[in-house]
């Protein structure tokens, strides 16, 4: 199942906030739990892992794109990540892949064509937070359907997102 939770604009208790956050959703992902922090800790991720895919830690979330341009936490399943893969492989847009995770290969895929582009041919029942560390965007997006929950907003000026709605109260 998963869990990704986060914030923007809260730098002071971060660590204490997200922790919080990642223990709340411990019943989505009880195998691993991880958290990245941008250099000024206005941008913080949080993700639960039920490991499923690459159980290895190769698969640990967040995670950082090869380029380290991109930090990511994914809920759900990709259905065509082979097949992305394949195509990442065949245009030599992706040399070589660190583990066998769907994760992986969509944030390389982010990398290699864009967000939009990638949005536009990624099947599967999915909720993400992507960070671009060069532009400093967040990107926040699920499948069509919203078969994976991701419930976001205001706390004040904090911008607040997470896979459970009962992580974000205080």
């Amino acid at each position: 199942m998963c869990g990704i939770a986060g914030f923007c604009n809260m730098p002071e208790r971060w660590k204490e906030n997200i922790n919080r956050m990642n223990d709340r959703m411990l019943h989505r992902g009880p195998d691993a739990g991880g958290v990245w922090a941008s250099e000024d800790k206005t941008v913080v991720l949080g993700h639960r892992r039920l490991s499923i895919l690459d159980l290895s830690p190769a698969g640990a979330q967040p995670m950082m794109s090869a380029s380290g341009r991109f930090v990511i936490v994914l809920n759900g399943e990709l259905y065509n990540y082979l097949t992305l893969q394949k195509k990442l492989s065949d245009e030599k847009k992706n040399s070589a892949f660190r583990g066998t995770s769907d994760t992986e290969v969509l944030l390389e895929a982010f990398e290699a064509y864009g967000v939009e582009a990638v949005l536009k041919q990624i099947k599967g029942m999915f909720a993400f937070a992507l960070y671009d560390r060069r532009d400093q965007k967040l990107f926040l997006g699920r499948d069509r359907i919203g078969e994976k929950p991701l419930y976001y907003g205001f706390m004040g000026s904090q911008f607040v997102f997470a896979s459970d709605i009962a992580v974000i109260r205080r």
